[in-house]
C-alpha cells in the first residue's frame, strides 16, 4: 500500500477548497493548516509589495475553526491539525510560480497540480481537475421556495459593473434566492441592486456547504461559496471580474468547462 502523504494549506478560504482537489487525487492523508502565514508567503516568497492585500493576516485560528468541520468531513482526509513544523510531502506553496513569472498556465486546480508534478494534459488528470467534483457530499439544507444560493463578494469586481446580474435581479431573484456570506456583503448587494433578499448566516464552512448542496443553482462571483459549488459539482453562474488569457481559452483561475457551469 502506498504511503499516504502529508498536505498543507495556508491560503484564502477558496484557494484551500481548490487545494483539496489535488489532495484527493494524490490519495488523501493528513492535512496541516499553516496559520498566519499567507501574508508572509505573498510578501517574501511571491514578492508582492502589498503582501496578501485584502487577505492579509489569514489564516487565523478563527478561520481554522470555521473551516474545520468541513475539512474533517472529507473522506480522504485522515486528520486535520495546525502545522507545527511537521514534514509536508505535497506542498502547494510553489503554485504561485506558475501564476507570476510564467503567466497563467491554467486555473487554480491546474496550477496546484503542476506544482505537484502532475501532467495536466493527461486526460484522466484533466478530468479530475476540471470536470469532476472533489468535495465529499454533505447533508443538504433546503429552504422551501428558495432554490438559488447567492453570494457576491466585495473583491473580484474589476471591470464588472453588475450589468449581467440584471437578468436575475429584475426577475424575482429576491424572492427565489437566499444570500450567504458576510453581513456587509449582503448589505452591499441589496444596496447596489436595489432588491431585498433573505440573508442566511452560517456558523461554519460545513453549514455553508450544506446550503450550497441543497440549492438548485448557485449564482455569484469568485468566492468561498463559489468554490464550494464547484467542489460539490453544483450548477452555477459565475460573474467574471476580468478576462485572463489562458491556454485553454477560459476565464482565468476559476474557469471550469462543465456542462452545468456558466459565466457572465
Amino acid at each position: 500500500m502506498n504511503k499516504k502523504l502529508n498536505h498543507c494549506i495556508f491560503g484564502s478560504f477558496g484557494d484551500n477548497i481548490y487545494a483539496l482537489c489535488t489532495m484527493k487525487m494524490l490519495g488523501g492523508g493528513d492535512l496541516y493548516v499553516k496559520l498566519n502565514y499567507l501574508d508572509y508567503h505573498c510578501r517574501h516568497i511571491v514578492g508582492f509589495v502589498n503582501g496578501a492585500g485584502p487577505h492579509a493576516g489569514r489564516l487565523t485560528k478563527q478561520d481554522y475553526d470555521f473551516m474545520l468541520p468541513l475539512l474533517e468531513h472529507q473522506d480522504y482526509i485522515d486528520t486535520v491539525s495546525v502545522w507545527n513544523g511537521e514534514h509536508i510531502d505535497a506542498d502547494i506553496e510553489g503554485a504561485w510560480k506558475y501564476h507570476i513569472p510564467k503567466g497563467w498556465q491554467g486555473n487554480v486546480t491546474e496550477s496546484y497540480a503542476m506544482t505537484l508534478g502532475m501532467d495536466i494534459h493527461d486526460w484522466e488528470i484533466k478530468r479530475k481537475l476540471l470536470y469532476d467534483p472533489w468535495l465529499t457530499p454533505v447533508e443538504p439544507i433546503r429552504i422551501p421556495g428558495k432554490p438559488i444560493v447567492v453570494n457576491r463578494t466585495d473583491r473580484y469586481l474589476q471591470h464588472s459593473d453588475g450589468e449581467g446580474w440584471k437578468n436575475w435581479t429584475n426577475n424575482h431573484l429576491g424572492e427565489l434566492g437566499v444570500f450567504v456570506g458576510s453581513e456587509k456583503e449582503h448589505h452591499n448587494f441589496q444596496e447596489y441592486f436595489k432588491i431585498k433578499i433573505q440573508y442566511y448566516k452560517v456558523g461554519d464552512m460545513l453549514e455553508m456547504a450544506r446550503l450550497v448542496q441543497g440549492c438548485e443553482m448557485f449564482l455569484g462571483n469568485q468566492s468561498l461559496a463559489f468554490s464550494l459549488a464547484v467542489g460539490l459539482g453544483k450548477s452555477y453562474w459565475c460573474e467574471i471580474y476580468e478576462t485572463v488569457p489562458t491556454p485553454h481559452g477560459g476565464y482565468g483561475d476559476v474557469w471550469f468547462p462543465r456542462h452545468n457551469g456558466f459565466y457572465f
